[in-house]
C-alpha cells in the first residue's frame, strides 16, 4: 500500500458495535465484543500509523470516528457509551505524544445516523422504540426531533467534518472533538 499510494498520512477509525442491553442483562462477551472492536481496534491501528507517519517525517492526521454517546450517555447502552468516550480520551492522549510529530489527533462525534448504519438495523430501532415506548416507524422521528435543527444527519455531514479535519485548514486544532449532531448533545 506505501509504495502504490506513496505514504500514509491520513488515518480514519471508522467502527462500531452497540450492544443494547441494561446493566444487569449485558453478557459480558457483549462487552468484551464492545471494547475490542471500539477501543482495541481502533489503538491498533493508530499504533500502526503512527509509526509510519513518524518514519516518514512529514507529519498527518488521524480520525476517531467516535459518537455524541461519548459525550452524553444513553440508557442501556453502556458498552457503547463507554468504549466511544475511550476513544475522545485516546484521541486527546495521542495528540499530546504525537503532536512534536506533526500529527494531529481529533475525533468526530456524529449524532445519530440512520441511512447506511449497521448499528441502525431494524432489530435496534425496535429495542429503541420500546425504550421510549414508541412505534417502530417513530424511532427516526424521535431523534430527529431531538436536534437543535431538527435535522436528520447524513453519511455525507460526517464525511464533510472528517475531510476538514484531514485538511490544511484544520493544521492547528489537535486533540479536539467535533460533535457532528444537528445540536443533539447541546439541547439535552
Amino acid at each position: 500500500m506505501l509504495d502504490d499510494y506513496g505514504g500514509l498520512d491520513i488515518l480514519v477509525n471508522a467502527a462500531g458495535v452497540a450492544p443494547p442491553y441494561a446493566l444487569v442483562d449485558l453478557p459480558v462477551e457483549k462487552w468484551r465484543l464492545a471494547v475490542e472492536v471500539n477501543l482495541t481496534g481502533y489503538f491498533l491501528m493508530a499504533k500502526a500509523a503512527a509509526k509510519i507517519m513518524i518514519a516518514q517525517r512529514i507529519g498527518g492526521s488521524i480520525i476517531n470516528l467516535s459518537s455524541k454517546s461519548g459525550l452524553d450517555a444513553s440508557k442501556n447502552n453502556t458498552p457503547y457509551n463507554a468504549t466511544k468516550a475511550g476513544e475522545l480520551h485516546m484521541a486527546r492522549g495521542w495528540a499530546l505524544e504525537l503532536g512534536p510529530h506533526n500529527i494531529r489527533v481529533n475525533c468526530v462525534a456524529p449524532g445519530n445516523v440512520f441511512e447506511g448504519s449497521k448499528i441502525w438495523n431494524p432489530q435496534y430501532i425496535k429495542v429503541c422504540a420500546k425504550k421510549h415506548g414508541i412505534k417502530p416507524r417513530e424511532v427516526i422521528p424521535h431523534y430527529v426531533g431531538k436536534t437543535a435543527l431538527n435535522k436528520e444527519i447524513k453519511g455525507a455531514d460526517i464525511a464533510d467534518s472528517i475531510v476538514f479535519l484531514c485538511s490544511d485548514r484544520a493544521r492547528c486544532i489537535t486533540g479536539q472533538t467535533l460533535v457532528t449532531d444537528a445540536g443533539q448533545v447541546m439541547v439535552r
